[in-house]
């Protein structure tokens, strides 16, 4: 007899039970998504890939997805489009594996049914997953107490925030009885027209709870979330980098953060929070990236949403691999190197624009970028100096014609910048991708290598004097996926080294060089194995967990999922647990595993990075960003959670006084419907008590 292993479920878990799932409600919603074309539109909201129980069917609503997020329709071609694109489409058995989901649901009128059953089975088997994770926990005798409570409870949390929906009512339904009692609250000249809190401060500046929905700052105890006012964040729109404070003032409509089916993407903001003045710590990476936030502020780890109070040194946290963001601005790729070779090589504060450089290659790529856009110039040579002057022309007595090369770096606010000074310009953000990389691949001609190490290993490396452009390569770094280190080297050198095979491919790729570098590794690049960004060992825990409750071993689990050929009772197999995990490698386990954390920490947008240090601050002026969909964002390149602003919502008839259990349950800190109105900056610091 022949068993199609895509559909047979997994082995069962210790002493012989299987995981709970169902194959027939799973199968019922993918058909059902391919029968009616708003049938994603009752599910969407409420129904992750990760609460499938087979990989096949993960990958197909995944697509589903997909194409609902592009507002494209969803049928048997458009899906097999898609998971060809994402080249799994042969995988899960093709175009005929599509076909019979979809012949095998007559309607779609039950999608919404089968998806809370194949809900409820995903939510039961994330509680079993984490139950073996609590109960090593318990047998961990160097863990404090404390700190396991702490943990257990971030990772049911973490399962129930998961759970979290949005139900819509229609605004005729509730504009009436709104308006009704905002027309009483004004007749009313009361100090306190409501339900009073308790809380002086708060009731006067609310009238106290009316009898209407009350929104709820909400978070576990605990948790605060704020960044300082300083803090860059990306807007997806433009491509620029703003300040926080900025980005709260102009009140911009998205932000880059992890969406719930693991992409790193632009999220909707629900609301901009301005929270005072708070104790702030600088938190740097391995890499190189520096966030400064609040110590409660909570950083994605290999055990869920962590505060900063319980991370330490040596703490792996999320940042992403690549941010995939870039603005529609654009110059002529000749002025955009000329650009890089300015700010990379050239003298910009004396009486004209010059330029130091002896590569033949790039010094006549520079002549023609001046000659083709500035023809009232000339390059006067020096040595290996090149001065651009203007061909004076008198236009009066005492007039002379002011050189457009000098006025043309003014608008890019370079003119005048000293090494130290040299930043990218503002406008490099939002340019396209095609500029940008011309940018760069003229600045690293110039200030950047690429050579063999003693071990036969490529590097590209980048050293400036100034820190800010060297943390603006580091970005734009980020921005075309290339994962690199940023350090100081000395008092006056700041490094950038890219030492991982595939981030240095990436970069020969994507951006690559200008005169004798272009011609190094041209061709045939060294791949080795690399051995930043692995997953910290208790991972390997939790990878023996899940096989435990699947009954596998750990050679049985290296031969299903091809690390070894075979095995027998003679032979021994060593997972080598002592050290960190890569990605790619858990990414493999799990294939044969399906556990939906460990499928979270093998994400390939994610790069675990190590805490280098942390260090207080002292106090600052702070803010925070509400995105309902998947509460975090990016700022300074590392993902942070947000503010729950939105999470709950309660409504109080009748009630006299509020309980303090009740004022417990949300951490002590409310915001009542102010009555400025709905949309404005909310500054919480003055509603806190």
């Amino acid at each position: 007899m022949t068993v199609d292993l895509r559909r047979a479920p997994a082995p069962p878990a210790a002493g012989g039970r299987v995981p709970p799932h169902n194959l027939e409600a799973e199968a019922s919603v993918l058909g059902s998504l391919m029968l009616d074309r708003n049938a994603v539109v009752r599910v969407a909201d409420f129904l992750r890939p990760e609460d499938f129980y087979l990989d096949h069917h993960a990958q197909v609503y995944r697509a589903a997805l997909n194409l609902y997020d592009r507002a494209d329709p969803i049928d048997l071609l458009t899906l097999a489009a898609e998971l060809e694109k994402m080249r799994v489409l042969e995988r899960i058995g093709g175009q005929a594996f599509l076909a019979e989901l979809e012949s095998g649901v007559p309607t779609a009128a039950n999608v919404e049914y089968y998806g809370h059953l194949v809900e409820e089975a995903g939510t039961k088997r994330k509680l079993i997953s984490a139950g073996g994770r609590i109960t090593a926990l318990g047998f961990d005798e160097s863990t404090p107490a404390n700190q396991a409570l702490d943990t257990a409870e971030g990772v049911i949390f973490n399962i129930a925030e998961g759970r979290i929906t949005q139900d819509f009512v229609a605004l005729k339904d509730i504009l009436k009885t709104t308006w009704d009692q905002i027309e009483q609250i004004h007749k009313d000249q009361s100090v306190i027209s409501g339900v009073p809190s308790g809380f002086n401060d708060l009731d006067a500046k609310t009238g106290g709870f009316q009898k209407s929905d009350l929104i709820i700052i909400a978070a576990r105890p605990g948790v605060g979330k704020c960044v300082i006012s300083t803090t860059l964040v990306d807007d997806p729109e433009t491509g620029e980098r703003l300040s926080i404070e900025e980005f709260v003032r102009r009140k911009r409509p998205s932000v880059f953060g992890l969406s719930p089916h693991g992409r790193i993407e632009p999220r909707q903001i629900g609301a901009w929070v301005d929270s005072g003045v708070q104790p702030c710590f600088a938190v740097t990476t391995q890499t190189g990236r520096r966030v400064e936030v609040t110590g409660h502020h909570p950083f994605l780890t290999v055990s869920g949403w962590q505060p900063l109070h319980d991370l330490v040194t040596g703490d792996a946290i999320a940042v992403p691999r690549c941010l995939p963001l870039f603005g529609k601005e654009s110059l002529p790729a000749p002025l955009a190197r000329l650009l890089g070779y300015f700010v990379g090589d050239g003298g910009l504060s004396g009486n004209a624009p010059e330029f130091t450089n002896i590569d033949a290659e790039i010094v006549d790529d520079f002549k023609d970028a001046v000659a083709s856009h500035f023809p009232t110039c000339h390059v006067r040579q020096h040595g290996p100096h090149y001065v651009v002057s203007a061909f004076h022309k008198l236009l009066g007595p005492y007039s002379w014609q002011p050189n457009p090369v000098i006025r043309w770096l003014k608008e890019f606010s370079l003119w005048g910048k000293k090494s130290e000074a040299k930043r990218f310009p503002e406008a490099a953000w939002r340019w396209d991708k095609e500029t940008l990389r011309e940018f760069i691949r003229g600045l690293m001609s110039c200030d950047g290598s690429i050579f063999r190490t003693q071990n036969g290993r490529p590097r590209v490396e980048f050293s400036v004097a100034s820190e800010g452009l060297a943390k603006d390569m580091h970005h734009a770094f980020v921005r075309f996926g290339i994962v690199a280190r940023l350090y100081r080297k000395s008092e006056r050198c700041w490094r950038i080294q890219v030492t991982d095979s595939e981030s240095v491919a990436t970069y020969q790729r994507e951006i690559g060089w200008i005169g004798e570098k272009s011609a190094r590794f041209a061709s045939n690049l060294p791949v080795f194995r690399r051995n930043t960004g692995h997953l910290p060992v208790v991972v390997w825990e939790m990878v023996g967990q899940a096989a435990a409750m699947q009954g596998l071993g750990w050679s049985t689990l290296a031969v299903l999922s091809g690390e070894r050929a075979h095995t027998s009772k003679f032979e021994t197999y060593n997972p080598r647990t002592s050290h960190g995990l890569s990605q790619r490698r858990l990414g493999i386990f799990n294939e044969v595993l399906e556990d939906w954390w460990l499928s979270e920490l093998a994400n390939p947008e994610l790069y675990w990075d190590r805490i280098l240090s942390i260090e207080p601050i002292g106090e600052h002026q702070v803010y925070d960003l509400a995105v309902p969909s998947g509460a975090n964002f990016i700022a300074e390149d590392v993902l942070l959670h947000n503010t729950s602003l939105t999470h709950a919502l309660v409504v109080q008839r009748g009630v006299g006084r509020l309980v303090s259990a009740a004022h417990r349950a949300v951490e002590g800190r409310r915001m009542a419907p102010h009555r400025a109105g709905h949309g404005r900056a909310v500054r919480s610091a003055d509603l806190y008590r």
